[in-house]
């Protein structure tokens, strides 16, 4: 049975990090990464024009057809955002895999960051929660508090933290 270790990323590079670490501590042999990408929900309906560079319907002539705005949903922003980050991991989620590890990545749209890092070990039955810090210090830490630090109070299994350099 595979040793299950979530990592929590976000759009911040030394999210990524950890990685470095889990590779160096913990073999690929039987480990199964999930990368854990939390963004906020889209909060409205928006308007988007078409991407010409697809294959759209071209007007007589081979020129494109003008701009008209359309309707775009949640689910569709969401849709999009899920491509792009993906598309964004998928250099570190190729590396993981020709390493060994067996990789999945989830992208979770919630604005309660730590309520749902802690509902995702219990409810997947994380063996090991691994993440970077966001290195705040002082009155930034004070005000904002620490993700981080927050999980790692709230949740039963071990955390490898990794505090990035300033």
């Amino acid at each position: 049975m595979a040793t299950k270790i979530l990592v929590p990323l976000n759009r911040s590079q030394h999210s990524r990090e950890i990685l470095a670490y889990i590779e160096k501590l913990i073999p690929a042999q039987d480990t199964q990464l999930i990368l854990f990408y939390i963004t906020r929900p889209p909060k409205t309906i928006g308007l988007a024009a078409p991407d010409y560079r697809s294959d759209y319907v071209l007007e007589e002539g081979g020129e494109p057809v003008g701009e008209k705005l359309y309707p775009i949903y949640a689910s569709q922003q969401e849709d999009s955002v899920r491509a792009e980050i993906e598309v964004a991991l998928l250099p570190v989620t190729n590396d993981l895999k020709a390493q060994g590890y067996q990789v999945a990545l989830n992208v979770c749209f919630d604005d309660g960051v730590v309520a749902e890092i802690v509902r995702t070990v219990n409810r997947e039955k994380i063996d090991l929660l691994a993440m970077s810090t966001q290195a705040r210090e002082g009155l930034m830490r004070f005000f904002f508090g620490d993700i981080a630090n927050r999980v790692m109070r709230r949740v039963k299994v071990p955390v490898l933290l990794v505090h990035p350099e300033i």
